[in-house]
């Protein structure tokens, strides 16, 4: 038994699997979901859709997805980069517990 709890059950059975580092590749995938140019595409078509200039909604999609990644990068080496990972072993979910 573990004094860290999983945030998805509340169950105390839970197993460390990995410490800082190791999910290196975490902001980077995440950029590919949320870039810029992803979301001035999404831009283009929801404005498209509602009778707006594409190009305007593409210029929106591209600021909304600088500031996610902004924020998103700051939030990782804020918090998950060096967040011990763990495993529950109740309902067999992934979660990150940052250090204090």
């Amino acid at each position: 038994m573990s004094l860290i709890q999983c945030p998805y059950c509340k169950s105390g059975n839970v197993k460390q699997t990995a410490s800082g580092n190791s999910n290196s590749n975490y902001f980077e995938q995440l950029q590919r979901c949320i870039s810029p140019a992803q979301m001035a595409l999404l831009g283009a078509r929801l404005a498209k859709k509602a009778g707006l200039s594409p190009a305007a909604g593409a210029a929106v999609g591209v600021v909304i997805g600088g500031v996610l990644v902004v924020v998103s990068q700051y939030c990782f080496e804020a918090y998950y980069n060096q967040a011990d990972q763990y495993l529950c072993l109740g309902c067999r979910q992934h979660f990150a517990w940052a250090k204090p």
